[in-house]
């Protein structure tokens, strides 16, 4: 089973192209595509609980219609209710899905991937606190063109990839997953 994150360090900076960047690039693997998002109040926690819908039209009107457009096996929406990743949900939902793409800053508290992907982009000021987090776990950091990287004192010593377009990744960054996935050992299961 292969597993990739990718995060991001705020609302609206092209996770999404970055995952559908991954799924075209790397076709082979046949992702199922997962986006976690969330209500981080806990009144509906209790209430209502979490959702998984899964997508059934490609196309370009939700997240999950442009895995499934990209070339996603299948794509699914998790909405969660407050900060809890609900994981014993997502693994029933995946069944026996071999090859997953996440993306979420959060699953890294509930995964071990066989690699994370950290999109930067925004002013430090805007970013998310799980993006916070998830420097402290990510394998890479990507970015938009030569962006300048404020997480470097937070990551040093992480690789870095620049892209021209969030839409197609580089062949660098193409062979570094592949190798990061030739020997996946990634795990849906609480960290």
């Amino acid at each position: 089973m292969a597993i990739v994150v990718v995060g991001g360090s705020a609302k609206d900076i092209g996770k999404t192209a970055l995952v559908c960047a991954v799924i075209s690039g790397l076709s082979e693997f046949g992702w199922t595509a997962v986006k976690i998002t969330g209500h981080d109040y806990e009144i509906d926690s209790i209430s209502k609980g979490p959702t998984i819908r899964s997508e059934l039209t490609a196309g370009e009107t939700t997240d999950t219609a442009r895995y499934l457009a990209a070339g996603a096996r299948r794509a699914l929406l998790v909405t969660r209710c407050g900060p809890e990743i609900p994981i014993d949900e997502i693994r029933a939902a995946l069944k026996d899905d071999r090859n997953i793409l996440f993306e979420s800053n959060r699953i890294m508290d509930a995964v071990t991937p066989d690699a994370c992907l950290a999109l930067v982009g925004g002013q430090r000021s805007d970013w998310k606190p799980s993006f916070l987090r998830l420097l402290s776990k990510v394998d890479a950091l990507v970015s938009l063109g030569a962006v300048e990287m404020e997480s470097a004192q937070l990551a040093a010593g992480v690789l870095r990839f620049e892209l021209p377009s969030l839409d197609r990744l580089t062949p660098e960054l193409v062979t570094w997953l592949r190798s990061r996935l030739s020997t996946s050992r990634g795990q849906v299961s609480k960290a």
